[in-house]
C-alpha cells in the first residue's frame, strides 16, 4: 500500500488559520498562486478543517487540536492527524470511490491534505436527522460491505498494521471519555464495560475506523465517502460495527423510527459479514452497542440532539443491558423500543 509524500522533523506544530493555509498550500504545490477562497468547516471538535477553493483545484486541510473545543479539559496526542492520513490511504487503496485521495502530508505541522467533496454534499447524520426515510436507500449496504472490505483486507497484514499500534489516541478519544467515565458514573455495569475494554485494548486483528458514525459518511450525487479516521489503529473489528449501529438506534430514538433504522442496521450487518469473511463472531456485540449508547448519553461527549425523555431512555435500556449477562444486537433494539413506551 502506497503513501502521501511526507515532510519531515517534528516540533510545536502551529496552528494553522484562514489567513495562513493558503501560504502553507502554496508553498508545498498543492495550490498555485491563484486566488483562493477559505471555509472553515464545522461539525468538528478536535480539528482544525479548512476548506480551500481555487480555480483549479478544492482541497480540505486538516490539522489535530491539542484542546478540543468542549466544555471540559480534554487533550489528545496531534499526531493522529498522521496516522489519520496513513489510515486514509490504506483505505482508499482498498475502495477508491469511498474515500477521499491524501495529497500530502506535513509531519512538522501535523497537518494534512485532501481533496474536497463537492459543496452540495451533505453528512447522513443530517439527513436521518431530518428524515430517516434517508436509511431506505442503499447506504446501510455500501457502507457495510465498505467497511467489511476494509476489516477483510487489512486483517492479519503485519506491515500496515505495524504503523497503527500507537493507542495513545484511542484511549484519549474513545475509552477515556467513552468507557471509562461511563465506568465511573455507573459502577453496577462495571462487569460488562470492562469486558468491552479488554477486547478493544486485547484485540489487534484489523486496521479500525475509530469513528465509523453516519456524521463521518458524505453523501452526495454518485458519491458515498467515509472520512474522520483519527483514531484510527491496529484492534478489534467489533468496535466500528458497534458504533455504526449504535449511532443508528440513538437517530431512532430522535425520529421515533425503530422500524425503518432497525431495518437499516439489519442490512448494514448483512452487508458488512458478507464482505468481512471471518468465520469468527464478533465479540459482545450488544454489550459493545449498549456501552457505546450509553457512553453518548452519560460520557464526555453526548449526542446533542436527543431530548432529555430520550436521553433517559436509552440511558435506561442501556444500563439494564449492561447489568445482565450478554445480549444479541436485537436485545438491544428490543429493550431501546420497551424503554421508549
Amino acid at each position: 500500500m502506497t503513501g502521501p509524500a511526507t515532510g519531515a522533523g517534528q516540533g510545536a506544530a502551529p496552528l494553522l488559520t484562514p489567513g495562513t493555509v493558503l501560504g502553507f498550500l502554496r508553498e508545498r504545490g498543492v495550490i498555485d498562486g491563484s486566488a483562493g477562497t477559505v471555509s472553515e468547516l464545522s461539525g468538528g471538535v478536535s480539528c482544525v478543517v479548512l476548506r480551500v477553493d481555487t480555480a483549479g483545484r478544492s482541497v480540505v486541510v486538516k490539522q489535530a487540536l491539542p484542546r478540543l473545543r468542549v466544555r471540559a479539559e480534554w487533550t489528545a496526542e496531534r499526531r493522529r492527524t498522521l496516522s489519520e492520513a496513513a489510515a486514509l490511504v490504506a483505505y482508499r487503496d482498498i475502495t477508491p470511490d469511498r474515500v477521499p485521495e491524501v495529497v500530502e502530508v506535513d509531519e512538522t505541522l501535523m497537518a494534512f491534505v485532501m481533496e474536497a467533496a463537492p459543496p452540495d454534499v451533505a453528512n447522513w447524520k443530517s439527513l436521518l436527522l431530518a428524515d430517516p426515510h434517508a436509511s431506505a436507500g442503499d447506504l446501510p449496504e455500501i457502507l457495510g460491505r465498505t467497511l467489511g472490505r476494509w476489516h477483510r483486507h487489512t486483517r492479519g497484514h503485519a506491515r500496515l498494521l505495524s504503523r497503527f499500534q500507537d493507542d495513545e489516541a484511542f484511549t484519549q478519544l474513545r475509552l477515556t471519555p467513552f468507557h471509562h467515565e461511563v465506568r465511573r458514573l455507573h459502577p453496577a455495569a462495571g462487569g460488562a464495560l470492562d469486558a468491552c475494554v479488554d477486547d478493544l485494548t486485547g484485540t489487534r486483528e484489523c486496521l479500525v475506523h475509530g469513528d465509523f458514525s453516519p456524521k463521518n459518511v458524505l453523501v452526495g450525487d454518485d458519491l458515498c465517502w467515509v472520512v474522520d479516521a483519527e483514531v484510527a489503529k491496529a484492534g478489534a473489528p467489533v468496535l466500528d460495527v458497534a458504533f455504526m449501529i449504535a449511532h443508528l438506534m440513538l437517530k431512532s430514538v430522535h425520529a421515533s423510527a425503530a422500524t425503518e433504522l432497525r431495518a437499516a442496521t439489519q442490512r448494514f450487518g448483512d452487508a458488512y459479514r458478507a464482505a468481512a469473511g471471518a468465520t469468527t463472531p464478533l465479540p459482545r456485540p450488544g454489550w459493545h452497542v449498549a456501552a457505546l449508547l450509553l457512553a453518548r448519553v452519560d460520557g464526555r461527549s453526548p449526542v446533542d440532539y436527543l431530548s432529555a425523555a430520550g436521553l433517559d431512555q436509552v440511558r435506561r435500556a442501556a444500563l439494564r443491558l449492561l447489568q445482565g449477562t450478554d445480549v444479541s444486537i436485537a436485545d438491544v433494539w428490543d429493550a431501546l423500543v420497551r424503554e421508549g413506551r
